[in-house]
């Protein structure tokens, strides 16, 4: 069993007004954690607001709280800044200036290359999510619901693939069945988590496949995408989520790369291995992180230029 920070709990139920932040573009996991988190904190009659740089994807829509989430920079009169899943300050994009605007704050990470930027952490990199950490912390503060049991299992399921991912062992299963015994609609839970899509997103897909390249004999596949890609699939910079994933499933492909336009001249990438490549260290490189599976990096420059930076340096790692 997992140990928890006293001091975090204690923290948590002497605050008043909390505001949670989650990552850009947000995954399953920070959403499910930041739902979760609130809806134990609503009930120790806390106020609770969480706050988003980036716009949630659809199929995130089911999990409570989500279609309350906040994109305003309001963030005043709060006892209590949290982060959630976020391994680094960047990863708060433009909430990264008001974090440490007031002294109590707290993150709850499980990323490798997570970093130290607030007065309390509990940091767990050999948990597979960051609902996991909180089922434990959760459990404490007030136990659990069926509510809060479905926004638990949608971290947990997300980022472990759906239990298939390297990073699941038994005990995701274990606290998995018994969220599952709370009888939320786990059907409907994984159809909006692995199957739902739209047609932009679809169309993005079919773009995104389409000009696929790969390097290194194959052990390298690269997707990229630029702004005038989203906007001719009607997409949206959350519909790239998912996408790396596909690559890897190739037989020979080791390392997955996609590369998406945030801006002009900046470009996020991700990356996921399948084997034995650390695609954390290679996101450091460029100032990022993540997992050994799965990280991510932004890199400046043209499109061009950005491809040529990041399979050059997978490529060293594949030697």
């Amino acid at each position: 069993m997992m140990k928890i920070n006293n001091d975090i709990v204690k923290t948590l139920k002497e605050s008043n007004k909390v505001a949670i932040f989650i990552h850009t573009n947000p995954d399953g996991d920070c959403l499910g954690g930041a739902s979760a988190l609130k809806q134990a904190l609503v009930l120790l009659n806390k106020t609770v607001d969480i706050f988003s740089d980036s716009k949630v994807s659809e199929n995130y829509s089911f999990i409570k709280y989500v279609n309350e989430i906040r994109y305003d920079e309001n963030v005043e009169g709060y006892d209590l800044h949290l982060a959630v899943d976020c391994s680094d300050l960047k990863r708060l994009a433009k909430y990264d200036k008001y974090f440490n605007t007031i002294d109590n704050t707290i993150v709850i990470d499980h990323h490798k290359t997570s970093e130290k930027y607030s007065r309390l952490s509990h940091v767990e990199s050999g948990m597979s999510s960051v609902c996991l950490i909180l089922y434990y912390y959760i459990k404490e503060l007030c136990g659990l619901n069926i509510e809060i049991a479905q926004s638990l299992y949608a971290g947990i399921s997300s980022d472990t693939g759906c239990f298939i991912h390297s990073n699941t062992t038994s005990l995701e299963h274990l606290v998995a069945a018994e969220l599952i015994d709370y009888g939320f609609d786990l059907d409907h839970a994984n159809q909006m988590l692995f199957k739902y899509t739209t047609l932009a997103k679809f169309e993005l897909n079919k773009r995104a496949l389409a000009g696929t390249e790969f390097f290194a004999d194959g052990k390298i596949g690269l997707i990229k995408l630029t702004k005038q890609d989203l906007i001719q699939s009607h997409a949206e910079l959350n519909d790239t989520t998912g996408l790396v994933n596909q690559i890897t499933n190739v037989n020979c492909c080791e390392i997955g790369v996609i590369i998406y336009e945030q801006e002009h001249g900046l470009f996020r990438c991700s990356l996921r291995s399948k084997n034995s490549v650390d695609v954390s260290a290679i996101a450091q490189e460029f100032g990022g992180g993540g997992h050994e599976r799965a990280a991510g990096c932004n890199i400046f420059g043209c499109l061009n230029t950005v491809k040529k930076k990041i399979v050059s340096v997978c490529q060293k790692y594949l030697n």
